[in-house]
């Protein structure tokens, strides 16, 4: 087996590198939290957890929007393009 690896297999590893440091960030975070809100009742945790999901939402569907936008403005201007020659 060669020592040497190919491009694909760099950026194949890369990614997985990535992909572990992320996990790990996000293992600390949730441990923060959970040592955060230790003291706090479930149901507070709860509805503090339902804010963040209606701003996900939010966020999500004025992103959706955008790029909906973005696509019918480039199908337009491709559409008009070939005409104008």
């Amino acid at each position: 087996m060669s020592s040497e690896l190919t491009p694909l297999q760099r950026s194949v590893l890369d990614k997985y590198r990535f992909l572990a440091e992320s996990l790990r960030e996000l293992s600390e975070t949730l441990s923060d939290l959970n040592n955060t809100h230790e003291d706090s009742k479930p149901e507070a945790i709860l509805q503090e957890m339902r804010e963040i999901e209606v701003k996900i939402s939010l966020v999500s569907t004025l992103l959706k929007g955008s790029v909906y936008s973005l696509v019918i403005q480039r199908r337009m201007d491709h559409q008009q393009k070939p005409s104008d020659l």
